[in-house]
């Protein structure tokens, strides 16, 4: 049995259920970029857009499934509860062109949406796993 294999079965549900919402938000971050359903990057109002883009969607799940795989939980908790409070920002702004000077195409619109309810499953697992490692940690002592 690998490291990896074991690491998962010794997951509790939360973590599990946190580790497959990370693994889809880098999945459709990855698809929100120019490399998936983005057609817009010449449309970009400032480069600083495109960094929080690469953060939000990219960076920070894949930081919180590391995280997650590392076996530290209170950071993947932190880490989803920061990802799911910039997701919820992201969808409606890009409606309003706040990012764009053009309105996104469909494919984009519905990742954006898919995205929130990612967000929403954030806001509900992170702050278990995170409680869960805590009580862990004070049981220990």
């Amino acid at each position: 049995m690998s490291s990896l294999s074991r690491t998962w079965t010794s997951f509790g549900s939360s973590e599990r259920i946190l580790a497959v919402l990370f693994g889809v938000g880098f999945v459709l971050g990855f698809l929100l970029t120019p490399l998936g359903f983005e057609t817009r990057m010449n449309e970009i109002r400032t480069l600083a857009f495109a960094v929080f883009f690469i953060t939000v969607g990219l960076l920070l799940p894949l930081a919180g499934l590391v995280s997650l795989l590392l076996r530290r939980q209170r950071l993947a908790g932190v880490l989803a509860g920061i990802d799911a409070s910039l997701l919820f920002f992201t969808a409606p702004a890009d409606q309003a062109l706040f990012f764009f000077t053009v309105p996104p195409p469909p494919a984009v619109t519905a990742g954006e949406y898919i995205l929130i309810l990612v967000g929403i499953g954030y806001m509900l697992y992170g702050p278990r796993v995170y409680n869960e490692d805590r009580r862990n940690r004070i049981d220990r002592q």
